[in-house]
C-alpha cells in the first residue's frame, strides 16, 4: 500500500497518526493533489486517495466528535465509508524519539488490543517512508453494525 503522505517539514516533540478507516473502494479518477495540513509543530503534505474530499465541520463532528478528540483534518470517499484523518499529539512527559519506535509499537499494539474488545491486529511493523521510520498498524475492530478496518501510521516528529 502506498502511503498517503509525501513530505513534511521538520517537526518537534510530536506524535502524528494517520488513520485510514473502512474499506477503500478503487477509484478511476486522477490522483489528488497534495494538501498542506498545519500541525502545531509544522506542515505535513498529505496526498489523499483519488476521489476523497475534505470532511466539513458537520461530518467531522458526527464522525469524530463523540469522544472529544477530533483530528486536525480528514477526507473521505464519496459515500464516506472510508476516511483518512491526520491527528497530532504532543507527548509532554516524555517526547517520543525514533529510537523508541520499536518499543512504542509493541506498547501501543498491546494497549489497543486491551482497550478494544474484539479487535484483531493483522500487522504491527516498522516501515520507512520518505527516509523516516514509522509504526504501521493494521487492525479490525467491531462496531455496532460492521467491522472497521484501521490502518494507522505513527512517527516521532
Amino acid at each position: 500500500m502506498t502511503p498517503f503522505f509525501t513530505r513534511f517539514k521538520p517537526l518537534r516533540t510530536a506524535l502524528l497518526a494517520l488513520a485510514l478507516l473502512g474499506a477503500a473502494a478503487a477509484h478511476a479518477q486522477a490522483p489528488a493533489a497534495p494538501v498542506a495540513v498545519q500541525t502545531p509543530s509544522g506542515t505535513l503534505q498529505l496526498k489523499a486517495p483519488p476521489g476523497y474530499t475534505a470532511l466539513d465541520a458537520e461530518e467531522m463532528q458526527a464522525k469524530f466528535g463523540r469522544h472529544g478528540r477530533r483530528p486536525l483534518a480528514a477526507w473521505g470517499n464519496a459515500r464516506r465509508t472510508s476516511t483518512v484523518a491526520v491527528t497530532w499529539s504532543r507527548m509532554v512527559q516524555k517526547p517520543l524519539t525514533s529510537d523508541q519506535l520499536p518499543a512504542f509499537k509493541d506498547s501501543l499494539a498491546s494497549t489497543l488490543l486491551r482497550l478494544t474488545p474484539g479487535m484483531v491486529m493483522h500487522d504491527a511493523t516498522l516501515v520507512t517512508i520518505a527516509g523516516r521510520s514509522w509504526v504501521r498498524m493494521d487492525s479490525t475492530a467491531p462496531a455496532v453494525d460492521t467491522s472497521i478496518r484501521n490502518l494507522m501510521y505513527v512517527t516521532d516528529l
